[in-house]
């Protein structure tokens, strides 16, 4: 064999050895398989009279969530939630925390039903986040307990747990474990869907346990930040909407049956923008001039004033008179503004703010909220023409933009 190799036994199973240890395997493997979806799906005793489940199970699990909360004598139901990404145009709840409330309502539950929804601009470590959205509102809904019970189902049960122990760093957090119905839980290897959720579930489980380490404080911003644009993308749907329906669009019938939606600039929080406001009530009513010959009465209520990108800026607000005389009640402030985006890429007659009176000097003016006069629309209306001193020397590259059929 020379210098570089030599000769050396090596023991082989025999065929009675080879057959000992596939079935060896085998047994093993099902063991394995058999262990899997309880291990995944445990159960851990309740200690507490909050519970708290997850929205995102059917109706089923409802029903057993809501039958272990009157068995147990339960007083407080928090719902968790994420956002409905299907058939969101038509479904009248946005996530899935109001819509397993309004099953509960069906169901006959009359208390109160606290709820806890991440933004859909959450996509990723979704259930971890649910449960630091809940966190943050415990304060407000007045529940400080330390320890609460969680209600979910089949073999996402240990991964919740898992989350929310995360969340919630020394609580006691008991478990109580619904059956998946969407398959055999003792032979969920023998279908496809037991297959992709148990196992899909068992290497969730190992990175949430081995690799994922999350910032509450990032997951904070996130919710934060995601809620607002949540709100804005809220808005604006429920406008096109508005513009959709013939009861109330400043559309002509022939725009209505064309329209598909008003064009935005990108939600930017750079233009959500700390401003001080400044009460001055003490100047005259006047007649503010219109596109036609409307004259309608506001008066000067205050002035706001702001910085953007080191310049100083100041718009004046005015209270509608004539709304008021209606609406005694009225609560809002006019911000009709021009800037240079006028005639090019927004409506060239200028764009509105309605702001909510400031209750403090200091407050938010959001220029993603800008909207166009209703004669951006159609030449039938009659719309109030910005003031000079309410003309901006710069872009605002922020909220409605121009429609394309008149301008």
């Amino acid at each position: 064999m020379g210098i570089f190799f030599k000769r050396r036994q090596v023991a082989v199973p025999t065929f009675w050895g080879f057959l000992l240890i596939l079935l060896f395997l085998f047994s093993a493997a099902y063991l394995l398989l058999r262990s899997t979806y309880p291990f995944l799906s445990p159960s851990y005793e309740p200690v507490s009279k909050t519970l708290v489940i997850e929205g995102w199970i059917p109706e089923s699990g409802l029903k057993e969530a809501l039958a272990f909360y009157r068995k147990n004598r339960y007083e407080k139901m928090i719902i968790t939630g994420v956002p409905i990404t299907q058939w969101t145009y038509s479904s009248p709840f946005s996530n899935m925390a109001d819509a397993s409330a309004g099953t509960m309502r069906q169901l006959h539950f009359k208390d109160t039903i606290y709820r806890a929804i991440i933004p859909s601009t959450i996509q990723r470590d979704r259930t971890y986040s649910t449960a630091v959205s809940m966190k943050m509102q415990l304060s407000r809904w007045g529940i400080s307990d330390e320890n609460f019970d969680l209600f979910s189902m089949g073999a996402h049960a240990r991964r919740s747990y898992l989350m929310f122990k995360k969340a919630f760093p020394g609580f006691k957090i008991g478990l109580i474990t619904s059956t998946d119905p969407s398959f055999d839980p003792d032979r969920w290897y023998a279908s496809s869907r037991g297959f992709r959720t148990v196992f899909g579930e068992l290497v969730s489980y190992f990175y949430s346990i081995l690799l994922f380490s999350p910032s509450e404080n990032q997951t904070i911003e996130l919710i934060k930040l995601g809620e607002y644009y949540d709100k804005i993308t809220s808005h604006r749907f429920e406008t096109d909407r508005e513009f959709d329906d013939s009861l109330t669009s400043p559309l002509g019938k022939e725009d209505i049956a064309k329209f598909e939606g008003l064009d935005y600039f990108v939600i930017d929080t750079a233009w959500k923008i700390k401003a001080t406001f400044i009460l001055d009530t003490l100047q005259p009513p006047f007649q503010m001039p219109t596109s036609t010959n409307r004259l309608p009465w506001y008066r000067k209520y205050g002035e706001i004033h702001f910085t953007k990108d080191g310049v100083d800026y100041k718009l004046f607000a005015y209270q509608n008179l004539d709304y008021l005389k209606n609406e005694p009640g009225y609560r809002k402030l006019f911000v009709p503004f021009t800037d240079h985006t006028n005639g090019v890429t927004t409506y060239g007659g200028g764009r509105y703010l309605d702001i909510d009176i400031p209750e403090n000097q200091s407050f938010y003016l959001d220029f993603n909220y800008a909207y166009n006069p209703y004669c951006a629309y159609s030449h039938r209306w009659s719309c109030p023409i910005p003031p000079s001193e309410n003309s901006l020397e710069m872009e605002v590259i922020a909220g409605v933009k121009a429609y394309e059929s008149l301008e």
